[in-house]
């Protein structure tokens, strides 16, 4: 296998979606999205594979390398399982002790999720030598500081949006559980309404909040790229808060961790 030339399969393993794809030199060939159920088999994740890559024109033998992060241990062993089995080759897992590039200035490093180890090796890699705030909006919402230096420097966490809406209506008798979607106004006219406002609008203030405090910081004077990532990122893209979205960036970061490693 020559460097740079191998077609990845890299996947995100997250508590609530399974987002994986097949990339080539820097490039997504073809994604999806998949429910994360702690029960997936082997057999039921290998057929879902080989399934997806025949409808993007694609087959197992195309597929060189694998790689994948988790935050739910108990698919590790099964994503291995899986590579081995329905396609002949050892995947890669984003764990302690595997090449990332980064300089992690965190008190444990093995608490880190692997996924925003992934982000940030793809956002340094995307904008070498400058200062990254990078936000990814997935069950939770993350938000981490990346020096110009390649250090991985911290981060904070809030709800992400469906945790929130979640327990909202799972804790207070008699409020639904409504759609997650951009509104106009706070001030509503129904409780569906009053709740989308407040998500919505309640999410946003806490990103400035904590994006021009993280920027302060980590960067003082020198400023940073802000860097969107993540299923609801494309809701917050008209408020000027971000300089890029990038969809792909956890499994960019995959595809450049399996480099890192081939030697």
């Amino acid at each position: 296998m020559k460097k740079g030339r191998a077609m990845v399969l890299a996947v995100d393993i997250g508590s609530t979606v399974i987002f994986g794809g097949v990339l080539k030199e820097g490039k997504l060939l073809a994604d999806f999205r998949k429910s994360t159920a702690a029960a997936l088999t082997e057999d039921e994740l290998g057929l879902f594979f080989l399934s997806w890559l025949t409808a993007n024109g694609k087959s197992r033998e195309d597929v060189d390398a694998a790689v994948f992060c988790s935050v739910v241990p108990e698919l590790n062993a099964v994503m291995n399982g899986c590579i081995r089995k329905y396609f002949g080759i050892e995947a890669l897992s984003l764990k302690a002790g595997v090449k990332s590039g980064l300089k992690l200035r965190y008190s444990n490093p093995r608490e880190l999720g692997a996924d925003l180890i992934a982000n940030a090796v793809a956002a340094s890699k995307l904008y070498p030598d400058e200062n990254l705030i990078i936000v990814d909006f997935g069950t939770a919402t993350s938000l981490c500081a990346v020096s110009s230096a390649g250090e991985y420097l911290g981060g904070t966490l809030i709800p992400g949006l469906s945790v929130a809406m979640e327990a909202l209506s799972a804790r207070t008798a008699g409020l639904p559980v409504v759609e997650i979607q951009p509104v106009d106004k706070v001030c509503a006219r129904d409780v569906s309404g009053g709740i989308q406002s407040g998500l919505y609008y309640g999410t946003l203030g806490m990103l400035k909040e904590l994006t021009g405090r993280m920027e302060d910081e980590c960067f003082s004077s020198e400023g940073c790229r802000i860097i969107s990532t993540g299923m609801y990122a494309d809701l917050y893209s008209g408020f000027g808060l971000f300089d890029k979205n990038v969809p792909e960036l956890v499994l960019l970061g995959l595809e450049q961790i399996h480099l890192y490693n081939l030697n």
